[in-house]
Protein backbone atom coordinates (compact mmCIF):
# COMPACT_ATOMS: atom_id res chain seq x y z
CA UNK A 1 0.00 0.00 0.00
CA UNK A 2 1.32 3.46 -0.89
CA UNK A 3 1.38 6.06 1.83
CA UNK A 4 0.63 9.66 0.97
CA UNK A 5 2.56 12.76 2.03
CA UNK A 6 0.83 16.08 2.55
CA UNK A 7 1.85 19.48 3.88
CA UNK A 8 -0.98 21.49 5.42
CA UNK A 9 -1.06 24.78 7.27
CA UNK A 10 -1.61 24.25 10.99
CA UNK A 11 -4.15 26.09 13.07
CA UNK A 12 -5.42 26.29 16.63
CA UNK A 13 -7.30 23.00 16.17
CA UNK A 14 -3.90 21.25 15.81
CA UNK A 15 -2.36 22.39 19.12
CA UNK A 16 -3.05 19.19 21.06
CA UNK A 17 -1.97 16.98 18.14
CA UNK A 18 1.42 18.70 17.93
CA UNK A 19 1.89 18.84 21.70
CA UNK A 20 1.06 15.15 22.14
CA UNK A 21 3.42 14.14 19.33
CA UNK A 22 6.33 16.09 20.82
CA UNK A 23 5.67 14.96 24.38
CA UNK A 24 5.82 11.31 23.20
CA UNK A 25 9.37 11.76 21.95
CA UNK A 26 12.40 10.83 24.04
CA UNK A 27 14.24 13.84 25.43
CA UNK A 28 17.47 12.67 23.80
CA UNK A 29 15.81 12.91 20.36
CA UNK A 30 14.54 16.43 21.09
CA UNK A 31 17.74 17.76 22.68
CA UNK A 32 18.45 20.16 19.79
CA UNK A 33 14.83 21.24 19.26
CA UNK A 34 14.04 23.87 21.87
CA UNK A 35 12.04 26.68 20.24
CA UNK A 36 9.28 26.79 22.87
CA UNK A 37 7.40 24.83 25.50
CA UNK A 38 5.61 21.71 24.20
CA UNK A 39 2.38 22.01 26.22
CA UNK A 40 -1.02 22.21 24.52
CA UNK A 41 -1.47 25.68 26.03
CA UNK A 42 1.84 26.87 24.59
CA UNK A 43 0.97 25.65 21.09
CA UNK A 44 -2.56 27.02 21.34
CA UNK A 45 -1.17 30.44 22.22
CA UNK A 46 1.45 30.33 19.45
CA UNK A 47 -1.03 29.21 16.78
CA UNK A 48 -3.81 31.56 17.84
CA UNK A 49 -1.44 34.56 17.96
CA UNK A 50 0.14 33.83 14.56
CA UNK A 51 -0.88 36.46 12.02
CA UNK A 52 1.96 36.47 9.49
CA UNK A 53 4.03 33.61 10.96
CA UNK A 54 3.32 30.26 9.33
CA UNK A 55 3.21 26.73 10.75
CA UNK A 56 2.90 23.72 8.44
CA UNK A 57 2.21 20.10 9.37
CA UNK A 58 3.71 17.20 7.45
CA UNK A 59 1.31 14.27 7.30
CA UNK A 60 2.03 10.74 6.17
CA UNK A 61 -1.28 9.05 5.39
CA UNK A 62 -3.11 11.42 7.76
CA UNK A 63 -0.61 10.85 10.61
CA UNK A 64 1.35 13.89 11.82
CA UNK A 65 4.97 13.15 10.91
CA UNK A 66 6.34 16.58 11.83
CA UNK A 67 5.95 20.27 11.29
CA UNK A 68 7.93 23.27 10.22
CA UNK A 69 7.58 26.96 10.86
CA UNK A 70 8.48 30.28 9.33
CA UNK A 71 8.50 32.69 12.25
CA UNK A 72 9.55 36.24 12.97
CA UNK A 73 7.15 38.09 10.68
CA UNK A 74 4.81 38.82 13.59
CA UNK A 75 7.74 40.39 15.45
CA UNK A 76 8.58 42.63 12.48
CA UNK A 77 11.48 40.70 10.95
CA UNK A 78 11.76 40.67 7.16
CA UNK A 79 13.73 37.42 7.13
CA UNK A 80 11.76 34.49 8.54
CA UNK A 81 13.32 31.95 10.87
CA UNK A 82 12.84 28.38 9.66
CA UNK A 83 12.50 25.62 12.24
CA UNK A 84 11.55 21.98 11.80
CA UNK A 85 10.70 18.91 13.84
CA UNK A 86 10.25 15.47 12.30
CA UNK A 87 8.96 12.60 14.44
CA UNK A 88 11.59 9.99 15.27
CA UNK A 89 9.32 7.45 13.56
CA UNK A 90 9.72 9.33 10.26
CA UNK A 91 13.29 10.61 10.57
CA UNK A 92 15.82 9.92 7.81
CA UNK A 93 13.13 9.66 5.15
CA UNK A 94 13.68 13.01 3.44
CA UNK A 95 10.90 14.94 5.17
CA UNK A 96 13.16 17.71 6.49
CA UNK A 97 14.45 18.30 2.99
CA UNK A 98 10.87 18.32 1.70
CA UNK A 99 9.94 21.03 4.22
CA UNK A 100 12.90 23.12 3.09
CA UNK A 101 11.83 22.95 -0.55
CA UNK A 102 8.29 23.82 0.50
CA UNK A 103 9.64 26.77 2.52
CA UNK A 104 11.76 27.93 -0.45
CA UNK A 105 8.70 27.88 -2.71
CA UNK A 106 6.47 29.56 -0.12
CA UNK A 107 9.04 32.33 0.32
CA UNK A 108 9.59 32.85 -3.42
CA UNK A 109 5.85 32.96 -4.13
CA UNK A 110 5.48 35.55 -1.36
CA UNK A 111 8.51 37.64 -2.49
CA UNK A 112 10.58 36.74 0.57
CA UNK A 113 14.20 36.94 -0.52
CA UNK A 114 16.05 35.37 2.41
CA UNK A 115 15.63 32.58 4.92
CA UNK A 116 17.35 32.20 8.28
CA UNK A 117 17.76 29.22 10.57
CA UNK A 118 19.74 28.28 13.64
CA UNK A 119 21.21 24.89 14.37
CA UNK A 120 23.03 23.40 17.34
CA UNK A 121 26.74 22.91 16.53
CA UNK A 122 26.51 19.20 17.45
CA UNK A 123 23.64 18.54 15.03
CA UNK A 124 25.89 17.31 12.23
CA UNK A 125 23.13 15.81 10.08
CA UNK A 126 21.13 19.06 10.03
CA UNK A 127 24.23 21.16 9.36
CA UNK A 128 25.19 18.94 6.42
CA UNK A 129 21.67 19.18 4.97
CA UNK A 130 21.49 22.97 5.30
CA UNK A 131 24.95 23.51 3.84
CA UNK A 132 24.21 21.14 0.94
CA UNK A 133 21.18 23.33 0.09
CA UNK A 134 23.19 26.54 0.03
CA UNK A 135 22.79 27.92 3.54
CA UNK A 136 25.78 30.02 4.58
CA UNK A 137 27.04 30.41 8.15
CA UNK A 138 26.70 34.06 9.16
CA UNK A 139 27.23 33.98 12.91
CA UNK A 140 26.58 32.39 16.27
CA UNK A 141 23.66 33.04 18.59
CA UNK A 142 25.21 34.39 21.80
CA UNK A 143 22.29 33.04 23.89
CA UNK A 144 22.86 29.36 23.10
CA UNK A 145 25.87 29.06 20.73
CA UNK A 146 23.67 27.85 17.86
CA UNK A 147 25.07 28.51 14.41
CA UNK A 148 23.09 31.06 12.40
CA UNK A 149 22.63 30.30 8.70
CA UNK A 150 21.15 32.43 5.91
CA UNK A 151 20.10 31.51 2.41
CA UNK A 152 19.38 34.00 -0.34
CA UNK A 153 16.36 32.92 -2.37
CA UNK A 154 16.41 33.84 -6.02
CA UNK A 155 14.65 32.42 -9.04
CA UNK A 156 17.77 30.32 -9.73
CA UNK A 157 18.08 28.47 -6.40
Amino acid sequence: MNKTIEIKELGLRDASLISNALLKEKSEYLKHFTPFEFSVESFAKILSNAKKDRYFGIYVSDELAGFYMLRGFDEGYEIPAYGVWISSEFSNKGLSKLTLYHAFSFCKINSIKNLMLKVHPDNKIAKALYESLGFIKVGVDEKNDNIIYHKALTLNN
